[in-house]
């Protein structure tokens, strides 16, 4: 179960708890189960990174927050009081949210100064690790499915890979899937993207390694995947969205008017340490935020299964290492309370 804490408006979900719990149970292989490394979700304090000024002297500020500029005077009404109503809704509510969590035993840990010193330099080095051993280079072009209640383990290509319960699975280029459309049970109730969408920081990693950042995608290039050929009226379509103005504006303007899909809101997803801290400071735009987006769109008409997402809730948890790895929505319900602490 993913949800730890259900409250008023948001969710405290553990990334952890949700992967613990599906590989609890391996075909094949009594009494063993399957967990991530502990150490990508030991993010124990607020990321810092270190800066040399000319003078020779260092000093730390955190490590996501943009750099002081010089900005031009905006009016009351203006972009930066627009662009920051999304920060300063996240920043009131996580708050409530937070301090709610605690009285069910949640975000207690209490860094100490070697954590400060170590700037979660465990799960930074176990997450290097990873993509040192599965470049983004190497891409397997297979399908399958694991019809069993429980997990399974399988060799592809003399690799073992851990496989869930009751699913069916599709490693293709994006690009292809026009064509592998006869191999999918379509229409889905639900369809949730993960874009890669294109930024300046993958730009550059990719600069300094090839492995060492993946793929990206143009809002163009979004725009055409026939996500329409996968749905049907009533369909719900989730999209996860970076902070940046220009591809939230994409999104809503042109990629879910050439899916057929109108808007229905937002969640905000915020990334917080094992005591409850924001894992970046909240910046002024264009400033990194500890938080990213998901931005859901429905095909009107037919019979919905379920109502139509609220907007505007807030999601807590405690991120992966591994970049841009998202956090499990499945387990989403205002109805279940897990008392289990993070």
């Amino acid at each position: 179960m993913s949800v730890l804490c259900p409250l008023t408006n948001g969710w405290i979900i553990s990334h952890d708890h949700f992967v613990r719990s599906i590989y609890e149970r391996i075909d094949g292989i009594p009494a063993r189960r399957f967990v991530f490394d502990s150490s990508l979700f030991q993010i124990n304090t607020p990321f810092v990174r270190t800066c040399f000024r000319k003078d020779s002297s260092v000093h730390e500020v955190n490590c996501l927050a943009s750099p002081p500029r010089k900005r031009r005077k905006k009016t009351e009404n203006g972009p930066v009081n627009i662009k920051m109503k999304d920060a300063v809704y996240v920043k009131k509510h996580a708050a409530v949210l937070i301090e709610e969590g605690r009285k069910f035993g949640h975000f207690g840990y209490m860094p100490t100064s070697d954590d400060r010193e170590s700037n979660n330099r465990a799960a930074q080095d176990k997450a290097h690790s990873f993509y040192v051993r599965c470049p983004f280079s190497s891409f397997l072009r297979l399908h399958g499915e694991n019809n069993l209640s429980w997990a399974l383990v399988t060799q592809v290509d003399g690799e073992n890979y851990l496989v869930p319960a009751e699913c069916k699975f599709f490693s293709y280029d994006v690009n292809e899937i026009q064509n592998k459309l006869d191999l999918l049970s379509r229409p889905f109730d639900l369809v949730l993207l993960d874009p890669p969408w294109w930024n300046k920081y993958i730009r550059r990693k990719k600069a300094k390694s090839v492995g060492a950042g993946y793929q990206m995608m143009y809002s163009e290039d979004l725009a055409n995947i026939p996500v329409p050929a996968l749905i049907a009226p009533g369909s719900l379509v989730a999209v996860w969205c970076t902070n940046s103005d220009s591809h939230l504006t994409c999104l809503l303007t042109k990629i879910f008017p050439a899916w057929g899909i109108e808007y229905v809101g937002k969640w905000f997803w915020l990334k917080v340490t094992r005591g409850g801290e924001p894992v970046c400071q909240f910046s002024e735009p264009p400033g990194k935020q500890p938080f990213e987006q998901i931005v859901f769109g429905y095909k009107s008409g037919g019979n919905r299964r379920q109502p139509l997402p609220k907007p505007d809730r807030v999601i807590i948890s405690i991120p992966s290492a591994i970049h841009s790895h998202k956090p499990p929505l499945s387990g989403i319900r205002c109805s279940i309370v897990v008392h289990a602490k993070v």
